[in-house]
């Protein structure tokens, strides 16, 4: 794996840790900042295929310099619960988890780890059906694993 990192975070050991044990050979991950005025505290890509990527193997992060930590980053659970509308209806919601992250280090391993979970899909030939909450469920365990998150 090769990381370009235009940002001030030391981030390519906690990515290398959080990696071990899968094969990230010829991954090529970007990050940036998020542009100037941009209301997001984090984005994550991951390219099936990309210009200079056609192959995939491309994730670009981008990290919003302005946050204010810690932060509350919603990822979804396979729980769901049902609840009636004004109209009476029976709505299904899907059960959120909510994380909180105290550095900008952490937020960025976990929207990075989400994207990597896209990346082993692709990698494996998986059509992605259910694709966020696998990739949200993946992010959380593997921060687990590593004791970043309870």
């Amino acid at each position: 794996m090769r990381i370009h990192n235009k940002t001030a975070y030391d981030l390519t050991p906690l990515f290398n840790a959080a990696l071990e044990g899968f094969d990230h050979s010829g991954l090529m991950v970007e990050v940036k900042y998020c542009p100037a005025g941009s209301c997001r505290y984090i984005s994550g890509t991951y390219y099936r295929e990309a210009p200079d990527f056609p192959q995939g193997k491309l994730i670009r992060l981008r990290i919003n310099r302005t946050n204010k930590y810690p932060l509350k980053v919603a990822f979804k659970t396979s729980e769901y619960f049902t609840r009636r509308d004004k109209k009476g209806r029976e709505v299904t919601y899907q059960k959120l988890r909510y994380e909180e992250f105290h550095t900008p280090e952490r937020l960025a391993l976990a929207i990075f780890l989400h994207e990597f979970s896209h990346y082993i899909d692709h990698m494996e030939g998986k059509n992605g059906r259910y694709k966020q909450t696998k990739a949200d469920k993946f992010s959380v365990e593997r921060m687990r694993a590593l004791g970043l998150v309870k």
